[in-house]
Formats: C-alpha cells, sequence, structure tokens
C-alpha cells in the first residue's frame, strides 16, 4: 500500500516553491536597500496540511521509500513549528565520524538523553551514553554515561574505538567538592550526566573540557579544576550555588587555548601555556558563544542582546597587554550566535533566527542560508564537503557546500543545497527524510 498522497504532495511541493521564491525575493531586495514591507510576505500554506505529511513521512520510513519521500515531498521545517512545537527538541552534533557519518545528542538534562549515530542508511542509538563530544581536532570523542565520562579515539560507527581515558563521576565529583567545599556544585548533582551541555576532549584525550549547567571543569593529570565561576568570583560575590545560564567552551587545536564565559562574565580565555585568563569586556551584553580559528591565530566571540548580537575576533598574539582593548576587529554585528564552524570560504554563523551566515576574514558576508529554526551546532565533514545543522526544531540538515545551485525549496543567497534531514522529536523514533 503506498504511503503517498499525491494530490497533498503536490500542493506541498507547489506551496513551499511559491514560499521558498516569496521570502528569497524579499531577501534579495532588503539587502539591496529597497526596504520591501513585509505585509507583501504571505504565509506558509503547507502548515494547514502539515499533520498529514508528517504522517506520510513515517509511513515512507516504515517501508525504507527515502529517495521517493524527499522528491515528492521536499524537507521542510517553518510548516510544522505551530502544531508539533511540544515534540520538537534541541538537537547537539557532536561531530563528523567519516565523510557521510554523524554523532549526534538530544534529550539534555532529563532521563531520556541519548546518543546517535546516523548516515544516508541507518540511525543507531546508543541509550547507554547521554552525552558526546569530539577534540578539536576530531580524533577523540567523549561519551559519558551514568558512570562516568569514557574516551575514545576514531570510533566506527557503533561508537567503538580504543579507550584512551575514563573519567569517573565518582572522581570527578570529589575533586570538585575538595574545590569548592561551601558551595552548591556539579559535585552535588545525582545525576551529573543530564547537566551537561559539552564535552570537549583535549591532550589526546587525557584531558577533559566539561561545560554542565552546573559550571565549567577543566579535568587534567588527575585534578579538576572549576574555571567558571572560579572560586575567587564564587567567594566575592557569595554565591550559592555554580549554576550558569549561555555557559559556552572552545579549544583551539593545539588546545593551549580555552575561551569561554556565561551570560554574567567577560569574555574569558584561558592561556594553558603560562597558566594565565584573560578578560575581555563583550561588544554586546551577554557573551555567548566562542570558536577558535583553524591556524589558531584568532578567536572569535560573540556576546547577545535578545535574539541578536555582536562578533568580535581577538588576535591571540595581541592579547597580552590588551585586556582593556576596545577596538577589536567587528567580524558581525547582527547575530545571536549559538554555534559556529570554520570552511575554506570563512565562518560560518548559525544564529538565532534559523540563519546560516559565512563570513570572510575582513568580516563580510559571502552567503546566508536559512533552515527554519534556531540554530544549536554545527559540524563539517572531514572533507570539508557536508556541512551538518542541528537546531531547536530537532531537526538536523546535512547540506552540499560543493552544490551548484539551491534548490526551489530553500532559502538563501548561496548554492547550498539540502541532501539529507534526520528528524529527533521528543517521544518519536528517529526518522530519515
Amino acid at each position: 500500500m503506498s504511503w503517498l498522497n499525491e494530490h497533498l504532495a503536490e500542493k506541498w511541493r507547489n506551496e513551499g516553491k511559491r514560499y521558498a521564491q516569496s521570502v528569497n525575493e524579499f531577501v534579495r531586495r532588503s539587502m539591496a536597500r529597497e526596504e520591501p514591507d513585509e505585509s507583501e510576505l504571505t504565509n506558509d500554506g503547507r502548515a494547514d496540511i502539515s499533520v498529514q505529511v508528517w504522517d506520510m513521512v513515517k509511513k515512507a520510513n516504515e517501508q525504507n521509500d527515502l529517495q521517493r519521500l524527499r522528491a515528492e515531498l521536499p524537507a521542510a521545517t517553518w510548516p510544522f513549528s505551530e502544531t508539533f512545537q511540544s515534540s520538537m527538541q534541541a538537537v547537539r552534533i557532536a561531530g563528523y565520524l567519516d565523510n557521510r557519518t554523524v554523532i549526534l545528542n538530544n534529550g539534555f538534562h532529563t532521563d531520556q538523553g541519548c546518543v546517535y549515530s546516523a548516515d544516508h542508511e541507518h540511525v543507531l542509538s546508543f541509550p547507554q551514553y547521554q552525552f558526546a563530544g569530539q577534540s578539536p581536532d576530531g580524533a577523540q570523542y567523549a561519551l559519558a554515561g551514568s558512570e562516568g565520562i569514557r574516551v575514545i579515539t576514531h570510533p566506527d560507527r557503533q561508537l567503538e574505538g580504543k579507550e584512551v581515558a575514563m573519567f569517573r563521576w565518582d572522581d570527578i565529583q570529589s575533586a570538585i567538592h575538595q574545590a569548592l567545599p561551601r558551595i552548591e556544585s556539579l559535585a552535588d548533582c545525582e545525576y551529573p550526566e543530564r547537566t551537561l551541555e559539552g564535552l570537549i576532549p583535549l591532550d589526546e584525550g587525557q584531558a577533559l573540557i566539561i561545560l554542565s549547567s552546573y559550571g565549567i571543569y577543566l579535568v587534567e593529570h588527575g585534578r579538576v579544576s572549576p574555571i567558571h565561576p572560579d572560586l575567587a568570583e564564587v567567594e566575592e560575590h557569595e554565591l550559592e550555588d555554580t549554576q550558569i545560564s549561555m555557559g559556552h567552551a572552545a579549544v583551539s587545536q593545539d588546545g593551549r587555548w580555552i575561551a569561554f564565559g556565561s551570560q554574567v562574565s567577560d569574555h574569558m580565555l584561558l592561556d594553558r601555556e603560562r597558566n594565565h585568563t584573560y578578560s575581555l569586556y563583550p561588544e554586546s551584553s551577554y557573551p555567548h558563544h566562542a570558536v577558535f580559528t583553524r591556524d589558531q591565530r584568532n578567536v572569535w566571540f560573540n556576546a547577545c542582546h535578545f535574539y541578536n548580537g555582536v562578533t568580535m575576533q581577538v588576535d591571540l598574539s595581541e592579547v597580552e597587554g590588551n585586556e582593556s582593548r576596545e577596538d577589536w576587529p567587528m567580524m558581525d554585528e547582527s547575530a545571536r550566535v549559538y554555534a559556529s564552524v570554520e570552511i575554506p570560504e570563512g565562518m560560518v554563523l548559525g544564529d538565532a533566527y534559523g540563519y546560516l551566515k559565512c563570513v570572510d576574514k575582513k568580516g563580510q558576508e559571502v552567503w546566508r542560508h536559512f533552515v527554519g529554526s534556531t540554530i544549536y551546532s554545527l559540524a563539517i565533514s572531514p572533507d570539508q564537503s557536508r556541512l551538518a545543522v542541528g537546531t531547536f526544531g530537532g531537526m538536523v540538515h546535512i547540506l552540499d557546500l560543493h552544490a551548484d545551485q539551491m534548490d526551489d525549496y530553500s532559502i538563501g543567497t548561496g548554492t547550498l543545497r539540502e541532501v539529507e534531514r534526520f528528524v529527533l522529536w521528543r517521544g518519536e523514533q528517529p526518522l530519515r527524510w
């Protein structure tokens, strides 16, 4: 029995094409400074048939008829955003295993957290792990479960690989408690794996950055050091706990530099070689994101204000003695950035409005591309041909960076073409689209 309702599929395609053309024309005119009126944009009519279309997506997966599914029902997010809002959840991409396989996380801060590997044939689940993170060079993965954090090198699609380190929660929590004996911290969490928002192995897996809703910690040489909030800050402000909001951390390729911060901090930069932490004042209200350039010469810091923000570039060779400098180059002055990744053309910034924006070394926009939901994570394939985008809408978009032209259903100014999508909604089995 066919899963396809041809009449609805045709309506879906026609309306999707019309809506994309309308928005693309609006964006073109806006970028040309014509100031078009937003009233010219009509609503996306696909929302009215989203329930029936979602049923077809599920049935096509049951019959493994994915190639026909993408042809008949081009993937979309926006039409589902209202009806299926309660099912949507953030998806974080840990990284690429190879040029076609990504490692994913979802179900943060709940007992439903799970790690997946996904490729063009399968989505495999690993419920024994609640969170996964990748080293800056992509060689090691940290896999967190109830007992601790296992670091393995070059895992396969079954997440099997050589174990290079095991950090047990009992040891981690004991060390944190010694450093912060009188304040509630990660040491006091019954399920510490459920508080994770980031894991970054470094030093070939022998050290680890733990980003938790209860602070940021550096594990190395058998020690656990709270790096944010630090002990002096806790004592000065008489804090009751180490909980942070909008926490973020990044590590340079060589592991020397760690950039970090949260809503209440400045942009923080730790030089592990000199054992010195620099504090840089943000250009907007609240520090929100950091990323190092691949050449290890610069770090980009983003600070946000509501859904907007400012991204500045800091030359690592000029940090010493320049903490009060106010004229660091501005690379973008519009986006609240949740995720970023460098590609040959520049830095791709993923923002709160659901746009990817590629910015070159001079801060000039190269292209932009809309994915339909606030962007939560980004990863680039080893051969730099694929960009994986994880969103708060529970979607993972696989984009071909080398495509000749964008398809008729996409919104953007570049030539990116989506070739695959994974949907990980709350209460649903993972689906391919």
